[in-house]
């Protein structure tokens, strides 16, 4: 049981100390998906591509919110027959040039209307988008104004669609399973520089060897930051027809065309000011009847929401929904975001405990 805990605290580390590079991604993605959705419905296409040929900065040529908007995004694992689970769930407020993104780790247990405590992700499965974010604003007690969800499976057809992506493998990946949920998998990649299209990729990011998860959230790592440097070509602006056409079948979204491109140069003018801020949703691991569940530390949470990134939300939903959650004695604590008070009180503690090494002999 201790061993397992530590492989999932260690799997949650690897993946939280590198979401900056994750969050590169999606809003690289993010700013292609919104300025192509406003190409696609407006007359603005050729001022717009003079504008970046003579390298006028985006976020001059892009409007942003005016008012705060809470968006909340899905990354859905979607198969046939199935309407998939919201694997990767992420809850972001923008302003004008402020950007704070709240990460939701899918084995979060919650509470899901008529369903009772599950792990987040479940709530996608029961009820599409509408009832994951009524159970995410009854979780963390805000109206969340929009959501936006990126079908898993068409990532293969949007690396397509940017021209592959070139990465370097680090050793012979060979694996075969017939017997995988999408029909077989079958990988067969080299060592070297490659270049993977949209099938090779997901091959080269799903590879699974003798590291475990390590390994593969590494793997996945490199795989997007080589999507954001593919991004960053300006080769890219040639082939904004085709990923256009291919980005409004990876994506479903109650946002507007014109929210779309608020939403891009809110993201690229809060990159430009820095004012990027990131947590995740702090708690214990614990596995209950064999699974794995992060049980909400709601206390923390709503510190980690309010002071560090600068929602509005009520304090005291926190402290009502803290009695819901309570953690059992197997269960190890889990919270990488940045906590000033508890570095204060360290600061302080060795402040007061420090020992005269003056005289110390040795």
């Amino acid at each position: 049981m201790r061993e397992r805990l530590e492989e999932k605290r260690r799997k949650f580390l690897c993946k939280m100390r590198n979401r900056k590079l994750f969050w590169s991604f999606i809003l690289c993605f993010f700013i292609i998906v919104g300025s192509l959705t406003h190409l696609g419905f407006n007359s603005d296409f050729t001022r717009i591509t003079e504008g970046l040929t003579e390298k006028v900065a985006p976020e001059k040529i892009l409007p942003t919110f005016r008012k705060s908007t809470t968006i909340m995004l899905m990354g859905v694992d979607e198969r046939k027959d199935d309407v998939g689970r919201s694997d990767t769930l992420m809850i972001l407020n923008l302003s004008a040039d402020k950007a704070s993104l709240l990460t939701i780790p899918r084995d979060t247990m919650v509470y899901i209307e008529r369903h009772g405590y599950q792990k987040v992700n479940a709530a996608f499965a029961y009820g599409g988008a509408k009832l994951a974010r009524k159970t995410v604003e009854e979780f963390l007690g805000i109206e969340v104004d929009n959501y936006v969800t990126i079908n898993k499976a068409r990532f293969a057809e949007v690396i397509d669609a940017m021209g592959g992506v070139d990465i370097y493998v680090e050793r012979d990946m060979h694996y075969e399973d017939p017997w995988d949920d999408d029909g077989g998998l079958y990988i067969d990649l080299k060592q070297g520089l490659q270049h993977l299209d949209g099938q090779t990729a997901i091959e080269f990011v799903r590879y699974r060897d003798s590291e475990g998860d390590v390994g593969r959230v590494r793997r996945q790592q490199a795989f997007m930051k080589a999507c954001v440097d593919k991004l960053s070509e300006p080769s890219m602006l040639v082939k904004i027809p085709e990923l256009l056409s291919v980005a409004v079948k990876a994506i479903d979204t109650d946002l507007s065309s014109r929210e779309m491109l608020e939403a891009a140069g809110s993201l690229k003018s809060a990159e430009a000011a820095g004012n990027i801020k990131t947590g995740v949703v702090p708690g214990w691991l614990q596995y209950i009847n064999g699974v794995s569940y992060l049980i909400p530390d709601a206390e923390r949470l709503g510190k980690v929401m309010n002071k560090q990134l600068g929602f509005k939300a009520n304090e005291k939903h926190f402290e009502k929904i803290a009695e819901e959650y309570t953690p059992g004695l197997d269960s190890e604590y889990y919270d990488v975001n940045p906590n000033p008070e508890k570095d204060l009180r360290l600061m302080d503690y060795l402040e007061r405990k420090r020992f005269d090494l003056s005289n110390n002999e040795l």
